[in-house]
């Protein structure tokens, strides 16, 4: 994993929805997000991911209902390529402090079983600074924690139009 530490707090976390909208053609927010996963990939936008993150990409691209889906060497060889040089896209590590700070938020929202990795990726995207994500509403708890969801474009437009209404 490898992260520049002056970059903490200015990063845009990437989550697994827009890896895996990028990745699959059939997959509906295939061009916005691989636009969005091209410009982290050239350091065009200041953007970190995580290895769990990476690792439900890998998961997203082999299950059964993918489209395409990947054979696991296809899969892993995709998910290696989003962050192996020359991408600039970096792996934010999970260290002590994200960790700890996940199990607040854990406790703090009632979060149990499977829910407690929504606490580890807000903690990742908090420590990160800002987050893009198509999974909206897996995020909206932690908003009051300080959470930013900055993107992608189709997102914000959404939210925009629902708080409109």
């Amino acid at each position: 994993m490898h992260t520049s530490e002056e970059k903490i707090g200015q990063y845009v976390l990437l989550d697994a929805g827009v890896f895996v909208g990028a990745l699959l053609k059939g997959d509906p927010r295939h061009q916005e997000a691989r636009l969005l996963v091209e410009r982290a990939r050239r350091g065009e936008l200041i953007a970190c991911t995580t290895a769990g993150i990476l690792s439900e990409v890998y998961g997203a691209l082999t299950w059964e209902k993918a489209q395409p889906r990947h054979p696991p060497a296809e899969a892993a060889y995709a998910v290696r390529l989003l962050v192996e040089p020359p991408s600039a896209l970096d792996v934010l590590e999970e260290n002590l402090r994200v960790i700890l700070l996940a199990l607040q938020l854990a406790a703090k929202h009632n979060l149990t079983a499977r829910r407690v990795h929504d606490a580890r990726h807000a903690a990742a995207a908090l420590t990160a600074g800002k987050v893009h994500t198509y999974d909206v509403d897996d995020w909206h708890l932690f908003e009051e924690d300080g959470l930013q969801v900055v993107g992608p474009e189709s997102v914000l437009a959404r939210s925009k139009s629902a708080s409109e209404r």
